[in-house]
């Protein structure tokens, strides 16, 4: 069973950065290109979303006894063997922690036109995570 304030604070931060880029939904690459300042709050939105997405896991892994995983894949997979999310979801979410280390990691080559379709497509899964493992958590 997930820790009650743990599993609180860190679906705040999801929620709370998937809906400050549900309200950009409408933004596009050119935008993000010429206004540095948006590029970085919207990268900082998806980047926050989804580490904390991989801090749950993480936690669930600990505290269902699932094992120490090395990565955010292993996570992702762990709590998926145990029943938590379906594998399909694990992949996709295993996507997602690949694209936040493209931000942290190459943030001056990034193509914005993918980095924000990923984003859009992805914020589903964000959520599908945080209420499996809230639902895990009752």
């Amino acid at each position: 069973m997930v820790d009650a304030d743990i599993l609180r604070r860190k679906t705040a931060q999801v929620l709370h950065h998937a809906a400050r880029l549900e309200h950009r939904a409408e933004l596009d690459a050119a935008t993000l290109a010429s206004d540095e300042d948006l590029a970085n709050a919207v990268l900082m939105d998806i980047q926050q979303a989804i580490q904390g997405c991989i801090d749950l896991a993480a936690h669930a892994c600990a505290d269902d006894d699932l094992g120490a995983p090395a990565n955010a894949a292993e996570a992702f997979a762990l709590i998926a063997r145990a029943g938590l999310i379906d594998t399909a979801l694990a992949t996709r979410l295993t996507a997602a922690a690949g694209l936040r280390n493209l931000i942290v990691h190459q943030y001056a080559s990034l193509d914005y036109a993918r980095v924000l379709d990923a984003a859009r497509a992805g914020l589903a899964d964000l959520r599908a995570l945080v209420a499996a493992l809230a639902a895990d958590a009752h």
